[in-house]
C-alpha cells in the first residue's frame, strides 16, 4: 500500500547554488508567469537558459490534427481538455489497481473540461461534462457515453460536443494521467486538507479500486501516485463518527475533487518554478511529455496565452459541471446520465460569460451578467469562496481541499 507523507507544508526542492547564472528579477516575471489550463500543465516557465530555451521546449510538446476546431478570430477561446485514462505505461502497482493495458483497452477519458478563456480581461471558467453523459455521437447513427467518443479520437469528441451542446471549439489538448502523477513529483509533492480519513470503495463493496488511503485527518502531502489515487476515486468513503461513510455521488464527486485538485497543483507548479529554476525545468520537461495538443496550436500562440494569463490565480477559477438526470439500466447501456437540454443552456451561459469583478479577489468572482440563474442541482463545483457564483457550490465538508 502506498503511504501518505506526514501532515506538513508542501515540501519545497533545494534552491540553485548562488552562482548559476539567473535572469533579471523583470524577465523572470516576464517569462515565469503563465496559467496551466486545468490539468494541462504549465505552459510557460522561466528557466535559467531564458525564453530561447523555453520556446524550444514548448515546440517539443506532441501535436496531432484535430478535426473540426474552430479558427480564434478574438479574445475569445474555448479549449477542450481531456484527461486520458489509458492504461499505457502504467507501474505494476498502478496496474494492479486500474487494469493492464491489454484488459482496459484504449484510451478513455475520465476528465472531459471546457475552458473558456477572455484574453481580454483575464477571465478563465471551467465546464466539465460527466464522462457517462449519453449523446448522439455524430456520425454513427447512434447515442452512447461521450467518453466512447474520445475512444475513437478527439475528433469525434470535438464533433459531439460541437453539435450536443453547440459550443465551438477553437483547441484540443490532453494530459495522461500518468502526465499528472510526474507533475506532481516535479514539485515535491501537493498539499491536500482533509477533513476526515479517506479511503476509495469499489463497486462491489469491497476492496479500494484506486488505492486511495489517507489513515489521518488534516494537511497531507500528496505524491503523484496518491494523486492519481484522489483523481481518480469514484468510490470515495470518509471516516467520521466510528464508521465510514460513502460520499455516494460516483463520477460526479470525482470531477469535484478533481477541479479542487487541479487547483492545487496549478498553483504549486506556479510557486516551485518561480522560486526555483530547477524546479522549472523538472515541470517544463513533464509537461511536455504528458501533453499533446492540436497541431493549430503554435508555441508562439501557447507563449501569447501566457502572456495575456499572467495574472490569473488558478485558486480563483470558477467551475461548473453540466446538468444531467440519472438512468439506470438504460437499455444494454447500463447506468448513464441524460442531458437536461434547458438547464444546459443556462449554465453554458453562465460559462460563456463569467468575467471576474476587476475590484475582488478572483475567488469571490460573480458572473457579470448578474442573472441569479442556477444550475441545475446536478452537482456543480467551485473554489472556497465560490459560493457566490450563482450556479456554484462549494465542495462538500467531506471533500479535500488545497491546503
Amino acid at each position: 500500500m502506498t503511504t501518505v507523507a506526514p501532515p506538513t507544508a508542501p515540501l519545497e526542492t533545494p534552491q540553485a547554488p548562488p552562482a548559476r547564472p539567473r535572469l533579471s528579477r523583470r524577465a523572470r516575471r516576464l517569462l515565469f508567469r503563465a496559467l496551466p489550463l486545468g490539468l494541462v500543465g504549465l505552459l510557460i516557465v522561466v528557466l535559467g537558459g531564458g525564453y530561447l530555451y523555453v520556446s524550444h521546449k514548448i515546440g517539443q510538446i506532441h501535436k496531432i490534427a484535430v478535426a473540426g476546431l474552430v479558427p480564434v478570430t478574438g479574445p475569445s477561446e474555448v479549449f477542450l481538455l481531456a484527461g486520458s485514462d489509458s492504461r499505457a505505461g502504467e507501474s505494476a502497482a498502478q496496474a494492479a489497481h486500474f487494469g493492464t493495458a491489454s484488459e482496459v483497452a484504449g484510451a478513455r477519458s475520465d476528465v472531459i473540461i471546457l475552458v473558456h478563456i477572455d484574453t481580454a480581461t483575464g477571465a478563465v471558467a471551467m465546464l466539465s461534462i460527466p464522462r457517462d453523459t449519453f449523446l448522439p455521437i455524430p456520425g454513427t447513427g447512434s447515442s452512447n457515453r461521450i467518453n466512447v467518443a474520445f475512444d475513437t479520437g478527439p475528433s469525434l469528441l470535438v464533433a459531439t460536443v460541437s453539435q450536443d451542446y453547440g459550443i465551438p471549439i477553437n483547441h484540443f489538448a490532453e494530459i495522461s494521467f500518468d502526465g499528472l502523477r510526474q507533475l506532481t513529483d516535479a514539485v515535491g509533492g501537493v498539499c491536500m486538507n482533509f477533513p476526515y480519513p479517506a479511503r476509495d470503495g469499489s463497486p462491489t463493496g469491497t476492496g479500494n479500486e484506486s488505492g486511495l488511503s489517507i489513515p489521518t485527518a488534516g494537511p497531507q502531502v500528496l505524491n503523484g501516485t496518491m494523486a492519481l489515487s484522489l483523481v481518480r476515486s469514484r468510490y470515495y468513503q470518509y471516516f467520521e463518527n466510528g464508521y465510514w461513510h460513502a460520499e455516494g455521488t460516483g463520477d460526479i464527486g470525482r470531477i469535484t475533487r478533481q477541479h479542487e485538485y487541479m487547483r492545487a497543483l496549478a498553483s504549486k507548479l506556479i510557486h516551485s518554478s518561480l522560486h526555483n529554476p530547477f524546479t522549472a525545468t523538472s515541470v517544463l520537461n513533464k509537461g511536455v511529455q504528458a501533453l499533446t495538443v492540436d497541431s493549430a496550436l503554435s508555441t508562439n500562440a501557447i507563449l501569447g496565452l501566457g502572456w495575456h494569463m499572467k495574472s490569473v490565480k488558478p485558486s480563483g477559477i470558477p467551475s461548473w459541471t453540466m446538468p444531467y438526470y440519472a438512468d439506470n439500466d438504460y437499455e444494454s447501456y447500463g447506468d448513464v446520465l441524460m442531458p437536461e437540454t434547458s438547464a444546459d443552456h443556462q449554465v453554458i451561459s453562465q460559462w460563456e460569460n463569467y468575467q471576474p469583478p476587476s475590484s475582488a479577489p478572483a475567488t469571490t468572482a460573480a458572473p457579470a451578467h448578474g442573472s441569479g440563474s442556477t444550475a441545475a442541482p446536478s452537482g456543480t463545483s467551485g473554489s472556497a469562496g465560490a459560493s457566490s457564483v450563482p450556479g456554484l457550490t462549494p465542495a462538500p465538508p467531506w471533500d479535500p481541499t488545497p491546503c
